[in-house]
This record gives structure tokens, sequence and C-alpha cells, in this order.
């Protein structure tokens, strides 16, 4: 009989994350608190990111199937295109969806280069999400590899639209930051 034992991740980050956030409300009481509070939301953010590209630890490790690498960049719309017709709506959909929940992993990412970090070139904000989305990919396939996790693959297209999102949250928080700027200097000069 296999017996292991599985520890969520999230839930782990997201303990010392409280624990962070009271000694911070204690030492800092009211000391640039909505920076602070941005910053606390971005930890609970992590935590959502983290229980979703990784779960949970499995120990001892465990062998699962071979892993699989997509290096092909653009092969989700080859997907939607050949499974439509192949495989049906139910694999479309998914397809879809999948396609989507990706571009959402990393969109709040890039609100938050912006907001919290204060990144103001596209490139910059670009390059950051990219690497954060190369982090998760390579954590899960060595992860993975070790048998930590359930099998997990590396997808190039997965980098693509995380970073597509997260270049998305950075366009939409700085168009909205220009706006708000222009009206205010409308307002001195008037």
């Amino acid at each position: 009989m296999n017996s292991f034992i599985s520890i969520p991740v999230a839930f782990i980050f997201a303990f010392l994350s409280i624990i962070y956030i009271v000694i911070d409300l204690f030492r800092n009481k009211r000391k640039r608190f909505k920076r602070r509070v941005v910053f606390y939301s971005f930890l609970f953010y992590l935590t959502g990111v983290i229980h979703v590209t990784i779960g949970e630890l499995t120990f001892p490790p465990q062998t699962y199937q071979d892993q699989l690498m997509q290096l092909i960049p653009f092969y989700f719309i080859y997907d939607f295109i050949v499974v439509q017709q192949n495989a049906g709506n139910w694999f479309l959909m998914n397809t879809i969806k999948l396609s989507f929940y990706n571009v959402l992993l990393l969109l709040p990412l890039g609100v938050y280069v912006s907001l919290l970090f204060e990144v103001n070139r596209l490139s910059r904000a670009a390059l950051i999400v990219f690497s954060t989305s190369l982090l998760i990919e390579v954590t899960q396939l060595t992860l993975s590899g070790f048998g930590f996790v359930w099998a997990r693959s590396f997808n190039v297209d997965d980098l693509l639209l995380n970073t597509l999102g997260g270049v998305i949250g950075f366009v939409v928080v700085r168009a909205i930051i220009n706006k708000q700027q222009q009206r205010s200097q409308l307002n001195e000069a008037s």
C-alpha cells in the first residue's frame, strides 16, 4: 500500500503571509497604510497563483507519467482549429477556457507591477511578467520531474498567454493613471 502526505503550499504561504501582515500592522500602524494594504492584497494574489500552479507537494515523491513539454509557440491556435473539427465542442471549450485562464492568471501581476513596484515602461513590465511565468513553468516542471507535484507540463503557450495577460493589466492601469494625472494637471491649470 502506497501512503503519502500532501502538503498544500498555498496554505503555508497564506499562513506565513498572515503572520507577516499582523506583525507589520503592529510595527508600522498607519505609516503608508494604503500602500501596505495593496502589498497585502499582492501577497494573497500570490497565494492564489501558488495554489493554481503548484497545488500540493507530495511526500514521499511519487512516480508519475512522462513529463510533457510543448515548445511550439501558438500551438493553442492549432488546438482551437483541430480540436473543434475532430473532438467536438467540449474539447474546444476546454481549450478556450484554459487559454483564457492563462491570460487571466498574471493579469493582476501587470497591475501590481505598475501600482506596487512603480514600473513605468511596458518593456520592463513585460520582462517581469514573462520572467514570473517562466519561473512558474520551470518550477512546475522541476517539482513534477522529482515527483513532488502531480504531473505538470512545460508549455510555451502558457508563457505567451501569461505574458499577454500581465501586459494587458499593466497597459490598462497605466492608461488609468495617465488619465488621472492629465485631469489633475488640467484642474491645477484652471
